[in-house]
């Protein structure tokens, strides 16, 4: 075995416009599948309307959208920020998950989980 003791590089892609693979094609198709199987079940349908007509669910996910607002759009370049940035989406990627656990849809979180980590991961 040849025992060459070279440095380690990893190779690293800068993202932009070219190289940084589009969500929205992926996300927009998650979305309607979603909402297809939201309406073709009555119960499903039931919860999700029961959700949205709930004074407290509603200002409390006006206030996270808020604050997830805020921190998403922090300037400083900074370690903290950018561990606020991610624990922001980490948290709306968990509540999703929540929302789709209450409304009964097993597999989804499997898919929105993948979309996230393949195309929002930095």
């Amino acid at each position: 075995m040849p025992s060459y003791k070279g440095p380690l590089l990893t190779k690293n892609v800068e993202r932009n416009g070219e190289t940084q693979p589009t969500i929205v094609y992926p996300l927009l198709s998650f979305i309607i599948i979603t909402a297809f199987m939201i309406i073709k079940d009555k119960e499903r349908f039931g919860k999700f309307f029961k959700l949205l007509k709930n004074k407290q669910f509603m200002i409390t996910l006006l206030g996270i959208i808020t604050f997830s607002t805020w921190q998403l759009n922090a300037t400083d370049e900074d370690n903290e920020t950018d561990r606020r940035k991610r624990a922001t989406r980490e948290a709306i990627l968990g509540l999703i998950i929540a929302i789709l656990a209450y409304l009964d849809l097993k597999l989804a979180p499997f898919f929105i989980i993948w979309i996230v980590s393949y195309y929002l991961d930095k």
